[in-house]
């Protein structure tokens, strides 16, 4: 008799965290070239960075930002003009090789904006021990299995009154993910107002904020995106 994991390499509900995560990798590091050119990305990513322009009052001379799961930097590379500084974190090599040349390609310096590949833990001695006045997180939160760990671990980057900005998908239609992407997508319908809500009240966030802005209508993306805000506290 066969294994029931010899034809399915994410069988349900025998998935692990360590699955997600090198699924993702690989995933990653295999299209990143090709993540710029999927249809609407730019559509989108404008439409991502003007909620997350909306929602903080950016100061270019003074604003440090950790972007999570960066991806390519699409996103975070617009908001460059109203920031001092942005790293960029990513489990996927290619995907931190795009962000780089992007930064290049567009007349950055890596003073002001860099990525680099890591799996964050949470320790002071990560990322120089710098903390953020904000740590963002775009697209990604329906990648990752445990939300308030992960919203834990992006609290402890925050300095002191931060804001942590999420931003995700409340519904997603599993049917129209390309062959092989449901095994790296565990929250396979978006991910609800009450979980998040509950990661960041998990996380100590104060101040939770939910809002709904439209982006455009993709095969896998309904028009529907969130963007969730938390402040740390002052001590």
């Amino acid at each position: 008799m066969s294994s029931p994991h010899h034809h399915h390499h994410y069988p349900a509900n025998q998935t692990h965290h360590t699955d997600y995560v090198s699924a993702n990798q690989a995933f990653f590091d295999q299209h990143a070239h090709q993540a710029e050119h999927r249809p609407m990305a730019s559509e989108l990513a404008e439409s991502v960075r003007n909620a997350i322009l909306n929602a903080y009052p950016f100061d270019k001379d003074a604003t440090a930002i950790l972007d999570y799961a960066c991806g390519t930097g699409i996103v975070s590379r617009g908001l460059a003009p109203h920031c001092k500084t942005l790293v960029g974190v990513d489990i996927s090599q290619g995907m931190v090789d795009e962000f780089n040349k992007g930064v290049q390609n567009h007349g950055l310096s890596a003073e002001q904006m860099r990525a680099v590949r890591t799996e964050l833990k949470g320790e002071d001695s990560e990322l120089g021990g710098d903390k953020f006045d904000v740590v963002m997180c775009s697209l990604a939160y329906h990648h990752i299995e445990d939300i308030t760990a992960v919203t834990r671990l992006l609290a402890f980057f925050l300095k002191p009154g931060g804001v942590l900005l999420v931003v995700d998908l409340p519904t997603m239609d599993i049917t129209a993910l390309p062959p092989g992407a449901a095994g790296m997508i565990p929250h396979k319908g978006g991910v609800s107002e009450d979980a998040i809500k509950a990661a960041f009240s998990g996380a100590g966030l104060q101040d939770f904020e939910l809002v709904l802005f439209k982006g455009p209508k993709t095969p896998m993306h309904t028009e529907d995106i969130f963007l969730a805000k938390g402040v740390k506290g002052a001590v």
